[in-house]
């Protein structure tokens, strides 16, 4: 009778914990990963909180997992974590939000299989990149054209021009690409200045190639920091300097912070903000706030879309690879959108003035 017993409860025992495990392996893995989202602590907090916010509208049988993988500079670190996350079985990928990290991931692709969404990195408009990248930016010809349109608009002759890179970075290099290009179509002469991230002389370097000489336009094709100390050495009240989505946003507002004279001509491009939301952004960022009490980053506003995305897939097919993202049909928050096996970027953008009280909406 015991030995009854005993096997009947043996029985029900791996009742529970086959089907358990069973579930545990079945789960889809989400991967969360990036190098701005370990370095700034608040953005991988809207990162986490975006894809949490996702997942609890959207997989209510609780199939998927959500796991990060973030990393700091060490060189080649993106390399490592990718191929981490393909050992530890991640059917799709949310981050990289730097190209050059990006491009190293791609480099250790054995297949293109594995989707991979990335909010901040972009391309020029003749890069190709393999079929399961979706990048929401618009690309950076499209950014450029747009920056060069309002500042014609709004100066009328553009001269005595200088282009600031850092050339370490991948994105900076396409941005100074297509600048050059537009510059060169307009009949515009411009001088270059390029440095590296780690140069600990960045300030002294640039006084010796300034030389007493005053630009009138600056372009600062850098990281927030770095831009900051240049704007820092030029500002002169008079001098206009143009950035990119790396000066951070309406939220974030990274260069504005390190400016040590706040009074400064400054105008940059986004392809989202929060200062003048449209419908969709509005309620992403009221559910947003009314569930975490603060706002969201705009990096929240791509990743919400990115898993929304998925879950979509998921629920519609069952699995999650490429294909079954792009035989979903999918309009967010972002303005990205997939329709008939095609992924469409956001064309969405948004111009910024920085004044002596912060950030504001121009365009």
């Amino acid at each position: 009778m015991n030995l009854l017993n005993s096997s009947k409860a043996i029985i029900l025992l791996f009742s529970i914990i086959i089907p358990t495990i069973i579930q545990a392996q079945s789960k889809i893995k989400i991967c969360l990963t990036g190098r701005i989202v370990e370095n700034l602590k608040s953005y991988g907090q809207s990162f986490l909180n975006a894809a949490f916010l996702a997942k609890e509208e959207n997989d209510l049988t609780n199939k998927v997992e959500i796991k990060s993988y973030f990393y700091n500079n060490r060189p080649l670190e993106p390399m490592h974590i990718y191929n981490q996350m393909v050992n530890d079985s991640c059917s799709a990928i949310i981050g990289f939000e730097y190209l050059s990290d990006l491009l190293l991931a791609v480099k250790e692709q054995k297949n293109d299989t594995i989707p991979i969404f990335t909010s901040y990195a972009s391309t020029t408009n003749s890069d190709q990149l393999p079929k399961n990248i979706f990048i929401f930016m618009p690309s950076y010809n499209y950014q450029a054209d747009k920056m060069m349109s309002y500042l014609l608009d709004r100066y009328k002759n553009i001269n005595n021009v200088l282009l600031i890179t850092e050339i370490n970075r991948d994105e900076m290099l396409k941005y100074k690409e297509v600048y050059s290009s537009i510059l060169k179509n307009e009949h515009v002469e411009y001088s270059t200045f390029d440095f590296l991230e780690n140069d600990s002389d960045i300030e002294g370097k640039l006084k010796s190639f300034l030389n007493e000489r005053k630009y009138q336009y600056v372009f600062l094709l850098s990281g927030a920091i770095a831009s900051a100390k240049i704007a820092n050495i030029m500002n002169n009240h008079s001098t206009v300097f143009i950035g990119t989505e790396n000066f951070g946003s309406s939220v974030s507002q990274t260069f504005f912070m390190r400016l040590n004279d706040k009074v400064i001509n400054s105008h940059f491009i986004r392809n989202l903000d929060f200062i003048q939301p449209y419908d969709a952004l509005t309620k992403f960022e009221n559910i947003y706030i009314q569930k975490y009490h603060e706002k969201p980053t705009v990096l929240a506003a791509y990743t919400y879309d990115s898993m929304k995305i998925i879950l979509k897939a998921l629920n519609r097919t069952g699995i999650v690879n490429t294909n079954s993202i792009l035989s979903t049909n999918y309009t967010g928050i972002t303005g990205a959108y997939l329709n008939n096996g095609q992924f469409h970027r956001s064309t969405n953008y948004v111009i910024l003035s920085v004044n002596s009280n912060g950030y504001a909406y121009e365009k």
